[in-house]
């Protein structure tokens, strides 16, 4: 395992390379999903595409419970430094990249009936969004407000949580509780998951897997790391996973028992891959994998316009090929993600910390 140091020289926190994995693969089963939509057309629910493309983003959620529960757990407290401190690393971790995605698609997208100037003011504001996220300009942005929108209750759980554990469990019943809501009474299985889009996006039909990542850092230290064990179980989960059957149009995958079953499973995987320990794996491998979740984000994003900047490109040149218009939306999209995140990601992660120091000394 690496190891992040704290702004305090005592106090070491691990960072869990197998979560980064994780969401490297979440990110790249997306961009799987996306390549096969954009091009060929919606998958049936049956498909293993078709689940991915909803439980990816879950994942994302779950795995950033697990994260910031780990970093804050016992650094995050109810005072202005603190929270000024939380806040800005959050702002500057997020926002700048999701801005920059919003420019980007409106300069290679750009749709006057859709890309209002309602609508820019909103992706500028960030905070709006965040409580309409079916408002975000981005294809996939809707999920980075959600994101921001569980950051807003994040310092108040951990507060709480510090007070008793109780809380924790607490809120994610209730969150389970919204979940449930959302799945049986808020989605129609009848109509399609499109026409009901705003309702789907909504932060509150989708806390439940952030409060489940918070529950399952939680109780990870308790837990022992048995690696063959933990292997087979991460095979048979996935397993079943994929194996579910669930038909017909992508609602089917969001509502009923089939909201809860599919919530379960990925529950159950992002908690063991998060106790495995990838230690005595091929190198190389890792290297490969922890590549993947760094880029995580900046792919998640960037994907989309990359597709279109080459599907122009390719109809410039009249070329119409759908193998070579995946492949090179492929590339460079990991292209793209890559220099993304070690020039503009990493940038604004620094200039983070910096003003987040700054902060916790004029605050303290």
């Amino acid at each position: 395992m690496q190891h992040i140091m704290d702004n305090s020289p005592k106090k070491t926190i691990l960072r869990v390379e197998s979560i980064d994995y994780l969401r490297g693969l979440a990110a790249l089963s997306i961009l799987a999903y996306h390549m096969h939509l954009f091009t060929f057309g919606e998958v049936d629910s049956s498909s293993m595409l078709g689940k991915l493309k909803i439980y990816g983003v879950s994942i994302f959620y779950i795995l950033s419970g697990i994260t910031l529960y780990i970093v804050y757990a016992n650094r995050l407290y109810l005072n202005k430094s603190d929270l000024i401190g939380f806040y800005i690393k959050r702002f500057f971790r997020l926002v700048p990249l999701l801005w920059l995605a919003t420019i980007l698609t409106l300069i290679f997208q750009y749709n006057p009936e859709i890309m209002t100037l309602k609508k820019i003011v909103l992706n500028v504001t960030i905070i709006p969004g965040a409580i309409r996220p079916e408002g975000f300009i981005a294809s996939g942005a809707w999920s980075i407000g959600n994101e921001i929108f569980f950051y807003l209750f994040f310092p108040f759980i951990i507060y709480l949580g510090r007070i008793n554990k109780a809380f924790i469990y607490m809120s994610l019943l209730l969150s389970f509780v919204a979940l449930y809501y959302f799945a049986f009474y808020i989605l129609d299985p009848n109509v399609a998951l499109g026409a009901q889009w705003s309702n789907y996006v909504n932060p509150l039909g989708q806390i439940f897997y952030f409060f489940t990542g918070i529950a399952l850092g939680s109780i990870g230290g308790l837990v022992p790391r048995k690696n063959i064990i933990t292997g087979i179980l991460i095979l048979v989960f996935s397993a079943l996973f994929y194996t579910y059957q669930v038909f017909g149009e992508p609602v089917q995958l969001v509502t009923g028992l089939n909201k809860m079953i599919l919530s379960f499973y990925i529950t159950v995987i992002c908690f063991l891959f998060y106790k495995f320990d990838f230690e005595s794996f091929n190198e190389y491998l890792k290297d490969v994998l922890q590549f993947f979740g760094n880029i995580s984000y900046s792919l998640y994003l960037l994907h989309p316009i990359t597709y279109g900047i080459v599907g122009s490109l390719l109809g410039f040149f009249a070329i119409k090929s759908s193998i070579a218009l995946i492949t090179l939306t492929v590339v460079f999209s990991i292209l793209f993600a890559w220099l993304s995140y070690v020039y503009f990601e990493k940038f604004f992660i620094k200039l983070g910390k910096k003003y987040h120091d700054k902060a916790i000394l004029k605050f303290k």
